[in-house]
C-alpha cells in the first residue's frame, strides 16, 4: 500500500499549500536549543493536525481548535510573523459544514489578530503591522470567501438535483402521454382495421362488390395508421432549436409566406429536455400557420430573459377560431409539464399570436446524459 500524505481527490493542492510551512520550520530550526526544540514540537503537531483533517473531515472542529491555540501561544512567545500560519486553520474551515462552528472558529481566528493588538497596546511586544498586513487580511476574508464558495457549490448541487427529478417527472409525464397516444389513435384505428377485416371475411363469398369495398378502406385506414406512427415517432426526436427556426423559416417561404425570424444572438440556459418541447412548439405554431392560417406574413421572435425565454409567433391569417386540435392540446401539454405558459389570442388587423413562455434551466452533463 503506498504512503500518501493527503487524499488523491483532493490532488496535489495541499501538498502545495504545505511548502509554505518550510518558513516556520526555518525560523524554529535558525533558533535551535531548547526553546527551538519546542516550538518544533507543537509545529510538528500543527502539521500532524492540518493533515489528519483531511483524512477524517469529522475532527476538523476539534482540530481546529487545537492548532489556533498552538499559534496563539507560538505568536505570544515567539514572533507576530508565525500569524502567517494562520491561513492554514483559515483554510480549513473549509471542512466546517455546521453555521454555528464556524462562526465559532471564525471569531476564534479573529482573536489571533485581537491577540497581537494586543501585545502591542500592553507593550509587550513592539510589533511591525506593516509586516503582518497581508495576513491579516487573508485572515479576515478567506474563511469568508471559502464559506461562501462552499454554500455556492452545495446550492448548484441541489439545483443539479431539482432539475433532475424535474426532468424525471417530464419524462414519466411523456411517456404517459404517448401511451395515451397510442392507445386513442393508433389503438382505435387497429380495431377497426380488425372489424373491417371481419367484415370483409364474412362477405367476401356472398357480396364480392362490397368486399372490395371494405378492402379499400382497410388499406385506406392501414396508411393512416402508419402515417400516425411516424408523426408519433417523429415527435420522440430529439430537436435542435436553431435547427428547427431554420426549417420553420423554409417551410414558411415554400408555403409562400414571408417570414421574418428575430433570435438573440447567444442564448443560454435550456436542457436537452426543455430544447426538445420548444422546438416542437415550434414546429407545432408553424405548422398551424401554414395549414389554417390563410397568413402572408409569419413573425417568429425568441427572447431570452433572466429567467426565462419566451418564443412568440404570429401571422395576419384570418386568426384563432378558439377550438384547439391535438397538435395544440398536446403542445400545451407539454409545455404546462415544465412550469411553462401558453396564450393565444387575436390581434387588431394582424392575426394570431401565440407566446410560449419556458423557465430557463442551466444546462449540466448530468442531466444531458
Amino acid at each position: 500500500m503506498n504512503f500518501r500524505l493527503f487524499p488523491r481527490k483532493y490532488g496535489n493542492l495541499p501538498l502545495l499549500w504545505s511548502i509554505y510551512l518550510i518558513f516556520p520550520l526555518i525560523y524554529f530550526l535558525g533558533m535551535g536549543g531548547l526553546e527551538g526544540s519546542v516550538g518544533l514540537l507543537g509545529l510538528f503537531i500543527f502539521i500532524y493536525l492540518y493533515r489528519d483533517i483531511y483524512w477524517h473531515p469529522p475532527r476538523a472542529v476539534f482540530h481546529i481548535i487545537i492548532m489556533t491555540g498552538i499559534l496563539a501561544w507560538m505568536i505570544y512567545y515567539y514572533h507576530e510573523g508565525l500569524l502567517y500560519t494562520a491561513l492554514y486553520t483559515a483554510n480549513m474551515l473549509s471542512f466546517v459544514r455546521k453555521r454555528l462552528h464556524f462562526s465559532l472558529l471564525y471569531v476564534l481566528q479573529l482573536g489571533l489578530i485581537g491577540e497581537i493588538f494586543l501585545l502591542d497596546r500592553l507593550a509587550i511586544r513592539e510589533i511591525g503591522f506593516s509586516y503582518i498586513f497581508a495576513a491579516v487580511m487573508m485572515l479576515l476574508v478567506i474563511p469568508l470567501l471559502t464559506r461562501y464558495e462552499i454554500k455556492w457549490a452545495n446550492t448548484k448541487k441541489e439545483l443539479d438535483r431539482a432539475n433532475e427529478r424535474i426532468e424525471e417527472l417530464v419524462k414519466q409525464q411523456e411517456r404517459e402521454r404517448i401511451a395515451r397516444d397510442l392507445h386513442d389513435t393508433v389503438g382505435q384505428t387497429l380495431s377497426m382495421i380488425t372489424l373491417k377485416s371481419d367484415i370483409a371475411g364474412r362477405m367476401l363469398h356472398k357480396n364480392v362488390e362490397k368486399t372490395e369495398q371494405e378492402i379499400r378502406e382497410i388499406n385506406h385506414i392501414s396508411r393512416s395508421v402508419l402515417n400516425q406512427i411516424r408523426e408519433i415517432v417523429s415527435d420522440l426526436k430529439q430537436l435542435n432549436l436553431e435547427e428547427e427556426l431554420n426549417v420553420s423559416n423554409k417551410l414558411l417561404r415554400q408555403a409562400g409566406i414571408e417570414s421574418y425570424v428575430k433570435t438573440p444572438e447567444q442564448m443560454g440556459g435550456l436542457n436537452q429536455l426543455y430544447e426538445n418541447i420548444l422546438a416542437y412548439s415550434l414546429r407545432e405554431c408553424v405548422t398551424n400557420a401554414i395549414r389554417h392560417s390563410g397568413a402572408t406574413q409569419c413573425f417568429i421572435t425568441l427572447k431570452e430573459q433572466p429567467d426565462q425565454i419566451i418564443l412568440q409567433v404570429l401571422d395576419n391569417g384570418v386568426g384563432f377560431s378558439g377550438r384547439k386540435g391535438n397538435g395544440l392540446l398536446g403542445m400545451e401539454e407539454r409545455i404546462h409539464m415544465i412550469s411553462g405558459a401558453v396564450s393565444m389570442k387575436n390581434i387588431d388587423k394582424l392575426g394570431c399570436q401565440i407566446d410560449i413562455q419556458v423557465p430557463k434551466v442551466q444546462k449540466s452533463e448530468d442531466t444531458a446524459s
